[in-house]
């Protein structure tokens, strides 16, 4: 099966975008300085914009590409990248350098599943079967 390079660079550019949120929170939830901001925002911001932006995606490089396997080959790839900036971000913190490893494998596994769970969203007016809309040209 053979993937055009849209679906790797969408997500590139997904995982350098959701890097720089990762940035932020990483920055926001483990400064010592910081600690006056609430935990629970951050939690919440911490899983919603990694969710919706593997989704996010995902989904954009599927529908470029008209195939599911591109769009959890984008989200897995924005996983990786944005999992690996986080680990990098708790080293940089202090933390074990395993976390770098945990992030990367975590995000990319993360990525790819947000677009399998989310495959009936591909359906609009197509093929139900393989979860993707009919191009019509």
């Amino acid at each position: 099966m053979a993937l055009n390079g849209s679906a790797l660079a969408e997500g590139v550019r997904g995982g350098i975008a959701l890097s720089l949120a990762v940035i932020l929170l990483a920055v926001l939830g483990l400064t010592p300085s910081l600690r006056w901001i609430p935990e629970v925002p951050l939690i919440v911001a911490a899983i919603a914009v990694p969710v919706s932006g593997y989704a996010l995606t995902g989904y954009r490089a599927g529908r470029r590409a008209g195939r599911m396997a591109a769009g959890a080959l984008a989200g897995a790839v924005a996983g990786g990248i944005s999992g690996a900036v986080g680990g990098i971000a708790y080293v940089l913190f202090g933390k074990p350098l395993l976390n770098v490893l945990v992030g990367l494998l975590q995000g990319a596994i993360g990525g790819a599943s947000r677009l399998i769970a989310r495959g009936s969203s591909f359906c609009h007016q197509g093929d139900e079967t393989t979860g993707l809309g009919s191009r019509k040209g």
